[in-house]
């Protein structure tokens, strides 16, 4: 008779709303995370299956909701401008906010944890959100009662899960620290559960289950690589060495002052580094990549009615700014005397990088011979 097949390991993975927020009204989870789901839903030695608790997205369509009210006020000035009713309502976006919900769960094959309110310890809850327990917040005002639902939710998950880790493994990502804390508490005993902080830690962990590498060998050294690859303040880290950062700058510098409209001024700030990610290994070098996102601030400008104008080519602050969209309006204004324009914040944005970079790792875990294989541009986004 042949052999029966041995079947998949099972990696079940629950979201928190943290790592699903996204700016768009339309959408339930943000660009990357769609993507890493699709791209990781049909790997040929790992069954992956995906969750969202009930309260996750219920969250989220609060969020789409209030995010799609916004757009409200620009309908009004349309309707005005053309003379003609769209007859476009709260209802009416509230019902398209369900339907793209369903529709995305749908299309990513996303299970709903539902939480069985006669399994929760309502006592033990009551006691930490009085004693300000993880993951409820210390201080005067209760917080955390909704993550409270997501812990809980994730609880019963494991609970009805199998409980050996080379038949499944259970994981969730999640931003919130207290969160993070509950969830490792009260799953210690259970050694096939894992709590991650980001996309990228969950990708390094699928690709070392559908790699030779073991989950132990991975974890011994992820330290020695990360503080390989980048320590602060110190020349001899591999991305002081290589100097990335120039090296984004100039292949990247256009996409580095890329705005979302011409009426805002754009201010780069904080460079942040995500986790090396595992991608692979081939005999003694093993392939990473890490992710850097480059914060900006956007701003507009806010012109006091009362400054000196001369005519000239583009309207000029004392400071040297140019006017968004006043290029070619003819009008210099910032004479001496004249008020400065105030800068007024208008969002956030941010520019994402990926760096793809190997290095050997000895018998005795000495890392050699790194090399930069590429870096590539992710885009720009909101920052969510």
């Amino acid at each position: 008779m042949p052999r029966k097949k041995k079947a998949r390991p099972e990696l079940r993975v629950v979201f928190d709303t943290n790592i699903l927020h996204t700016q768009v009204a339309s959408d339930l989870m943000k660009s990357d995370a769609a993507s890493f789901i699709e791209a990781n839903s049909g790997h040929e030695d790992l069954l992956v299956n995906w969750y969202l608790p009930e309260i996750v997205i219920s969250e989220r369509r609060y969020q789409m909701r209030k995010r799609a009210a916004e757009l409200l006020p620009g309908i009004h000035k349309i309707e005005k401008l053309i003379g003609h009713n769209l007859n476009i309502t709260t209802d009416i976006l509230n019902r398209r906010v369900d339907e793209a919900i369903e529709n995305q769960l749908a299309s990513l094959n996303l299970s709903t944890i539902a939480l069985d309110k006669q399994r929760v310890d309502w006592d033990k809850l009551i006691n930490s959100s009085v004693e300000r327990i993880p993951p409820f917040e210390s201080g005067e005002k209760e917080k955390g009662f909704r993550d409270s639902l997501i812990a809980e939710s994730f609880f019963q998950l494991v609970e009805d899960s199998p409980n050996t880790p080379s038949t499944c493994r259970l994981a969730i990502v999640t931003e919130d620290k207290l969160l993070s804390t509950c969830i490792k508490e009260g799953t210690k005993e259970n050694k096939n559960v894992r709590t991650l902080e980001s996309l990228d830690e969950l990708e390094s962990l699928v690709n070392t289950l559908v790699s030779e590498v073991t989950e132990d060998f991975i974890d011994s050294i992820r330290n020695k690589v990360s503080d390989f690859f980048f320590e602060k303040g110190k020349d001899s880290s591999f991305y002081y060495k290589e100097e990335i950062s120039e090296k984004i700058r100039e292949k990247f510098g256009e996409e580095l002052a890329s705005k979302p409209n011409k009426e805002v001024i754009r201010e780069n700030g904080t460079w942040w580094l995500g986790v090396p990610v595992f991608i692979k290994k081939e005999k003694q070098r093993t392939f990473w990549s890490t992710s850097i996102k480059v914060e900006a601030k956007l701003y507009k400008l806010e012109w006091p009615s009362s400054s000196n104008t001369i005519i000239g080519e583009s309207a000029t602050s004392a400071t040297g700014l140019v006017m968004p969209g006043t290029e070619r309006k003819g009008i210099v204004s910032g004479l001496l005397g004249a008020e400065p324009p105030k800068k007024i914040e208008a969002g956030a944005w941010a520019t994402k990088f990926e760096v793809f970079w190997s290095v050997n790792i000895t018998q005795t875990l000495k890392l050699t011979s790194p090399t930069i294989d590429e870096i590539r541009l992710i885009g720009s986004d909101w920052d969510q």
